[in-house]
């Protein structure tokens, strides 16, 4: 079925703030029930996209909850089985393996449940909200290669921290990794290695600065994981004032982090997912009463830079 396109907008429409206000005085969907099975709650990005969704189901008079598959593939497709049990309307999922959920998803659109999938792709989904992954991923490795062109004289020695033990999320490290070396081609990639929170994105740019402390350069796939690197670099000491280190999803926690003195944390990428949560919901009860046809809600970014936020208080 051809999938219709929801406006993914910072600033809503006249009509939508309209009906959504209408929505949330009427309570229209006060028998529904959806649940959000994420990645890993702990994971500040995924919190912002609940907070978005459970905003949005709260006008809706909609009963939500949230799962927490800790990054682990087989709970998160057993959470899905068991919410399908219960019958709920609606259920998103930030998926960690598309392949581990097909059959289940099948199951759900049998059942009268709408699917939609958040960050990652589930390609039988109803509602897809979910981020190109390599896009992402250049994005940070070209505003990594900015700082190298502009401070580091074009040469970069970096470091990825990528999280290739989530199938969905390795293009993000490709794409970070051909971002630096096309946009500052005489940068060289010290090493890619595996971290997806902070407590291993700590211990292992403390690991390979210790081995290759020529490294000038540290991105990372997510703000979790890039503050565990800003901590151990920082505490090393005697370290290079051009010192770049960027993360994804512009977190509170990350832009504190840019806004400390002499601090060596560069910059993000806003994924604004509080609003794919928030449209995502809206999207749901949508294919649930009007017109019951698929959709894709879109999905924007922008950089946010240590200079964007200098300004704000700490």
């Amino acid at each position: 079925m051809k999938k219709r396109t929801i406006a993914y907008l910072l600033t809503l429409t006249i009509c939508s703030i309209t009906s959504m206000s209408v929505y949330a005085e009427e309570k229209p969907g006060e028998d529904m029930e959806f649940v959000y099975v994420t990645q890993d709650i702990a994971n500040p990005y995924f919190i912002e996209v609940y907070n978005g969704f459970e905003a949005a189901c709260k006008e809706l008079g909609i009963s939500t909850q949230v799962l927490d598959a800790k990054y682990d593939v087989a709970t998160q497709k057993t959470y899905v089985e068991d919410v399908i049990g219960r019958k709920v309307d609606g259920i998103m999922i930030s998926p960690l393996d598309e392949n581990a959920l097909k059959d289940v998803v099948d199951e759900a659109k049998k059942a009268g449940i709408v699917i939609s999938a958040e960050a990652q792709p589930i390609s039988n989904a109803q509602i897809d909200g979910s981020l190109d992954e390599y896009s992402i991923g250049y994005a940070i490795g070209s505003a990594a290669a900015d700082w190298i062109n502009m401070n580091l004289d074009g040469k970069g020695k970096a470091l990825v921290l990528a999280q290739d033990d989530v199938e969905a999320v390795i293009r993000r490290g490709d794409g970070i990794v051909d971002g630096i070396t096309e946009n500052a081609p005489d940068s060289e990639i010290i090493a890619r290695q595996n971290a997806s929170n902070t407590d291993l994105g700590m211990k292992v740019s403390e690991s390979v600065m210790l081995a290759h402390p020529e490294v000038n350069v540290v991105c990372a796939c997510d703000d979790y994981t890039a503050i565990g690197a800003y901590e151990a670099i920082r505490a090393m000491g005697d370290i290079d004032e051009n010192f770049y280190v960027g993360g994804c999803d512009a977190t509170d926690e990350g832009k504190e982090k840019m806004k400390a003195d002499n601090s060596i944390y560069r910059s993000s990428i806003n994924l604004f997912p509080y609003d794919a949560g928030y449209e995502i919901a809206y999207a749901m009860f949508e294919y649930l009463t009007e017109n019951q046809e698929d959709a894709v809600v879109e999905r924007h970014y922008e950089p946010v830079w240590q200079t964007d936020v200098a300004g704000e208080e700490k």
